[in-house]
């Protein structure tokens, strides 16, 4: 109980915070495989999924490639449910991560859920290629059918890169 309370304390938190206006500066520059080695290692062995209590709020660089597909179900549940442990009007946040765009960091590609707000500029400010910063929280992770980990990592904003 201990540990639903830690986690529901600081989700509260960073959303208060989110709906003030964007907290840029909490966000700390990593790579995506190391937010996802981050928070794989947070799995244990018995666990079928968890809910970060740390959401490693992080800030990563990628290429946009404008692909997006609608987030698959399993995914999605596990979206739904982390908002569903947050209070009754933030339940509906869940309702902004709607699709999943394509990122690629290098060769590697990522499909991530991103905050249908931000999607909205991303015709006006964004061409496939371009680079762009990611301000990203992982939420946990939880096993496939396939007993593979699967890492949610949500965007919440975005930003192009000063030197471009």
């Amino acid at each position: 109980m201990h540990a639903f309370l830690t986690i529901t304390l600081a989700t509260l938190s960073t959303i208060t915070t989110l709906t003030q206006g964007f907290p840029w500066e909490i966000f700390k520059p990593r790579t995506l495989p190391e937010v996802i080695e981050f928070t794989t290692k947070a799995v244990r062995p018995d666990d079928s999924m968890f809910m970060a209590q740390n959401q490693y709020e992080s800030k990563v660089q990628v290429v946009y490639t404008g692909q997006s597909r609608p987030i698959p179900g399993d995914r999605k549940w596990f979206i739904s449910s982390w908002f569903g442990m947050l209070r009754s009007e933030q339940k509906a946040l869940a309702e902004h991560y709607q699709l999943e765009y394509l990122y690629k960091d290098g060769s590697d590609e990522y499909w991530l859920p991103t905050s249908k707000p931000i999607t909205n500029h991303f015709d006006k400010e964004l061409k496939p290629g371009d680079k762009m910063d990611l301000y990203l929280i992982s939420i946990g992770a939880f096993r496939t059918k396939d007993k593979k980990i699967d890492c949610v990592l949500l965007v919440e904003e975005f930003q192009k890169p000063k030197d471009q």
